[in-house]
This record gives structure tokens, C-alpha cells and sequence, in this order.
């Protein structure tokens, strides 16, 4: 009788270890499997040329979140307008055909006209009245929206963009010569606006055949910051280069809101602070880069022009009126609070 009650006294000891191994073991498992991420794979596209400010920035995003992440999210990039221009990119990210992308603001107006206002000529009068504007409360109001109206997230719209300067393969020195003047425009109403008003010829063509419309004279010049001009060779056919400072803009790095809910909190805070990190780092890159790629063309022989550009404003001035049907009412005046110039 006693060695029974041993015995039972023994089993419900074992019974009770083993219990208290299989709960440590219970527990230890389900906090290995919340720390570990589940695999996601991205892709991003762009237009931007492989050594260009905005793809070796992208190029540093895809780093930073890959090591941050610990691999568990990677991303392939498309650069170059391997997938098409910016409204096909655009168009693939609000299908979800593209995950993600650094889209112009002016393209993006094609599914919010607010963002029109990051791409209308004359409307920032520096760079930092554009920053002030597209990282501020107006900027993340509008990103907003753009969620609301067409399930696109904004990660990041502190991407600048480079000032534009307008290039010809004829004489062209002031805003006297700009009149009939074919030249290509991306298909961004503000622009096809803007430039009417100055007296040219607008003729929308995909960035990707603007090489070959101007060799073949279906235009003859184009608008672009100064590193697309230099990173596409533009300079080797057009040799006229007009520093028009026409527009201060943004490229707004976004993602397709169905493919961002998938991802774990942790993976969208990651995502998120790199597209900013990445954004900085872009910007660094663009402002080294202008002043040498300057210099650069004016050594493979193009003549280099710094007209007046009060005579380019005033033209310009009554588009700010005829897109405010587009953009909204009151918008420009809100803009115009945030320049220190108005103060």
C-alpha cells in the first residue's frame, strides 16, 4: 500500500515537471514567432537614370530597409523607365501591378489636383519655400487625401526634385525666342498651361522618347533639372540652356495601400523613416550634383543663358487664377502663407 502511494506521489511529480517544461516551451515558442517578420517582396519604379541622385537614392532605401528588416523585406528596383514613364508607373502603383514608386507631384495631380501645386511654374520662390509647404501641414494634408481618393500611400514628399531649366536645340536666349518654340512637356496640365503663356509650342511626349524627338525635330527643347538633362545626354543635341528656375518640386515616394496593410507594423515603421532617410540623402546627392553637372556642360559647348525672370513671372502670372478651378479655392493662398517672401 505504501510503495502505491510512492509510486502515484513519483507520476504526479513527473506529471507536474513535464507540465511546467511543456508550458516554458509553449511560451518560448510564441515569442520566437512574434519576433520573427514574415518575407515580403517589393518592387519600385522610377524614370530616373542609373547614376542619378533619385536611383542612388533608391538604391540607399533599398538598403536601409533590408538591413533594418533583417532581409525580411526586399525590393526590386526598375529604374531608367524600365516599366514606362511616370503616369505608367503611377497607374501600375493605383492597379497594384507596381508596389511603389517616386512618381513627379505633377503626375501624381492626375488623381488628386492639389498636388498640382507642387509642379505649376512660378508658385515656390525657393527651394525651401517648396519643403516648408510639402512637409508641413498643408502637404501632409493633401497626402491625405490622396490616400482617401485613390489608395495610394504617401511615405515620403520631402524628394526634391531639382530646379527646372529649359534646354534648345536652337538659339533661344530670353523669353522673346521662346515664342513657337516646340517643346516637350510631360502631360501635367500646370505645365501645358504655364508654357503656353510664354509663347511656346507644348507638345506632350513620354520622357523615355525625348532623346529621339529631338534628334528627329519633333521638338526642339525640352524642361528637366539639371541632372536629367545631364544624365539622359540631353546636352549633346540641344546646346542652348536657359536657367528658367520655373519650378521648385517634389517626387512623393509612395506605396499601393493594400500591399502597405499587409506588412507588419514594425516593417511600415521601417519603410516609413527610410523613405525619409532616403529622401535627405537624395537631396544631398542633387545639390552637389547641379553645380558640377553645370560646369560639365558648359564643357561639352553649351552656352548657358541667365535671362531676367520677372518678364517669365508676370507672363505666367494669370495660370495661378485659371488652376485654381483645378486645385481648389484659397490653395495658392495657401501656398503663398508659407513663403517668407510674402511676410
Amino acid at each position: 500500500m505504501r510503495r502505491k502511494r510512492m509510486i502515484a506521489v513519483v507520476c504526479s511529480v513527473c506529471m507536474f515537471a513535464a507540465s511546467l517544461a511543456g508550458c516554458g516551451s509553449n511560451a518560448e515558442d510564441s515569442k520566437t514567432s512574434e519576433s520573427e517578420e514574415k518575407s515580403v517582396e517589393l518592387s519600385i519604379a522610377h524614370i530616373g537614370a542609373l547614376e542619378s541622385p533619385s536611383n542612388l537614392a533608391v538604391e540607399h532605401f533599398i538598403e536601409i530597409v533590408e538591413e533594418k528588416s533583417g532581409g525580411s523585406i526586399t525590393i526590386t528596383n526598375y529604374p531608367a523607365s524600365q516599366l514606362g514613364g511616370d503616369r505608367d508607373i503611377l497607374e501600375g502603383i493605383v492597379g497594384g501591378s507596381v508596389d511603389m514608386g517616386i512618381p513627379a507631384a505633377g503626375m501624381t495631380a492626375l488623381y488628386l489636383p492639389e498636388y498640382y501645386i507642387f509642379d505649376t511654374p512660378y508658385m515656390f520662390d525657393s527651394e525651401e519655400h517648396l519643403m516648408d509647404v510639402s512637409e508641413g501641414e498643408l502637404g501632409e494634408e493633401i497626402a491625405d487625401k490622396l490616400l482617401d481618393t485613390a489608395g495610394v500611400r504617401v511615405l515620403a514628399q520631402n524628394w526634391e526634385r531639382g530646379t527646372r531649366q529649359c534646354i534648345f536645340t536652337n538659339d533661344v536666349e530670353d523669353l522673346e525666342d521662346f515664342k513657337g518654340v516646340k517643346i516637350r512637356l510631360p502631360e501635367i496640365d500646370s505645365y501645358l498651361k504655364g508654357f503656353e503663356l510664354l509663347g511656346t509650342k507644348p507638345t506632350i511626349i513620354s520622357f523615355n522618347e525625348t532623346y529621339s524627338s529631338l534628334q528627329q525635330g519633333v521638338v526642339e527643347g525640352l524642361e528637366c533639372p539639371l541632372d536629367w538633362i545631364y544624365d539622359n545626354k540631353f546636352y549633346e543635341i540641344c546646346k542652348n540652356l536657359v536657367m528658367t528656375n520655373h519650378v521648385y518640386s517634389i517626387m512623393t515616394m509612395i506605396i499601393n495601400e493594400e500591399k502597405y496593410n499587409t506588412l507588419s507594423d514594425n516593417q511600415k515603421k521601417i519603410l516609413q523613416e527610410a523613405a525619409v532617410e532616403a529622401g535627405e540623402y537624395q537631396n544631398e546627392i542633387l545639390h552637389e550634383k547641379e553645380a558640377e553637372y553645370l560646369e560639365k556642360m558648359k564643357g561639352e559647348g553649351v552656352k548657358v543663358y541667365e535671362p531676367d525672370l520677372a518678364p517669365f513671372k508676370e507672363k505666367a502670372e494669370p495660370m495661378f487664377e485659371e488652376m485654381e478651378e483645378v486645385w481648389g479655392e484659397g490653395l495658392y493662398e495657401k501656398v503663398l502663407s508659407y513663403s517668407k517672401e510674402s511676410e
